[in-house]
């Protein structure tokens, strides 16, 4: 059985904001493009609604750990140095993959994980980085000079080597030559110039992230929710009331122009520029929309 994982933390001052939405959206991401057994889990101690995802409980190890190379308000990821802890298959189990949650899955996963390498990662997006943190699948117990190896000492002298938090010091203990994916097997960053063929996964490292681009063709038809719902849509137009007095449909949420949203009398999910920017909400979110005061 697999693990596939995510990782969820707060971050004052970080530049980008998570909520359990994206963890929830990244879990039905995954279940629709992997049909290898496996179990979706969120690695966070945060309160919320994960769905049927598991949650383990965060390891407290290199939580509190800086590189001075890598400012504050960037993804503070060293705590996932743990994830090469000798006793790791008590948490994560006998296989696992971690993920980054600000991806877009646009393909089958199953290629990707169904390889025999102890150790796998998602390949550096410069050629002078052999490493990226956004993608590993592993064996547990493998490279656990990863994590014995670890001091704040030696991850100031990764970060002086190379960019990052945890994928520095990663690449300062192993060097090159580990099993990686990259463009070729479909795995990208978004906007590089080195993306090549159809993706299959595309991480967003640093900004923007999927949902600020979400009326983007590629993240809109794959960054979403399944399906669970209707949506009330209410626009732009001036008929919006008079639509609204017509709708049977029962609806789960509300996704409202800036001037309906501050009449609307009850819970708004979402506010949107436009008509167009309301549907590619009510999509992320996983429903299907019931139009207000559509104007196009």
């Amino acid at each position: 059985m697999l693990t596939v994982a995510t990782w969820y933390w707060l971050q004052p001052n970080g530049r980008a904001t998570y909520k359990p939405e994206h963890v929830r959206i990244w879990g039905d991401m995954v279940r629709r493009n992997l049909t290898l057994p496996h179990r979706l889990a969120v690695v966070t101690d945060i309160p919320g609604d994960y769905g049927d995802l598991a949650v383990i409980e965060p390891p407290r190890e290199f939580e509190n750990v800086r590189i001075p190379t890598w400012g504050e308000d960037k993804p503070q990821c060293l705590r996932r140095i743990a994830m090469f802890a000798p006793d790791a298959v008590d948490r994560f189990g006998e296989r696992f993959v971690s993920m980054d949650m600000d991806c877009v899955i646009s393909g089958s996963l199953d290629p990707l994980f169904d390889r025999a390498d102890d150790f796998v990662m998602y390949r550096g997006t410069h050629e002078s980085r052999p490493y990226n943190g956004s993608m590993v699948m592993m064996t547990a117990g493998a490279r656990p000079e990863v994590y014995k190896r670890f001091t704040p000492e030696g991850a100031k002298a990764a970060g002086q080597r190379y960019i990052g938090s945890d994928q520095a010091w990663i690449s300062h203990v192993l060097g090159r030559g580990e099993a990686t994916w990259g463009p070729e097997d479909g795995v990208q960053w978004w906007g590089s110039r080195r993306n090549t063929g159809t993706p299959t996964v595309t991480f967003f490292p640093g900004n923007p992230k999927p949902w600020q681009v979400i009326e983007h063709p590629l993240v809109r038809a794959n960054y979403r929710r399944d399906v669970r719902g209707k949506a009330l849509l209410l626009g732009y137009a001036p008929s919006v009331w008079d639509d609204l007095e017509c709708v049977e449909d029962e609806w789960g949420a509300v996704i409202a122009s800036p001037e309906a949203a501050e009449h609307w009398p009850g819970d708004v999910l979402a506010v949107a520029r436009d008509d167009d920017h309301a549907e590619a909400l009510a999509l992320m979110h996983g429903y299907e929309p019931i139009w207000c005061g559509r104007s196009i």
